[in-house]
């Protein structure tokens, strides 16, 4: 399901864009009458943050383990890469509680 925006006024938050490592949406420029800019769905959001948030916490392993093994040259690396997976760890609960407190808020609307 893909959440289209109401108005061709509505943009992407570029930080966003970025962050999931999309192209900068279609609707930067004027949109054309009757056209709605192509942009990814909301599972696909909540993908790429869990992709990213695995990809993260399989560094901080490798790092540990070059940590134990004495193969690390910077420790400011290491540093700066379980501080990343921290971050993206907490972000992915975070979005994932939201959704779920979103989720039992409908599920509680009567219709």
């Amino acid at each position: 399901m893909q959440i289209i925006p109401m108005s061709p006024n509505i943009h992407t938050i570029p930080a966003v864009d970025k962050a999931f490592n999309s192209a900068p949406a279609e609707a930067a420029e004027p949109a054309k009458t009757g056209e709605l800019p192509e942009t990814g769905t909301f599972l696909d959001a909540l993908t790429g943050l869990w992709n990213q948030a695995a990809e993260a916490q399989a560094q901080k392993s490798e790092d540990m383990m070059n940590i134990m093994l004495g193969d690390t040259e910077s420790l400011e690396k290491v540093q700066m890469n379980i501080a990343k997976a921290e971050v993206a760890t907490e972000l992915l609960v975070n979005v994932k509680n939201a959704v779920v407190d979103a989720y039992n808020e409908i599920m509680r609307m009567s219709i």
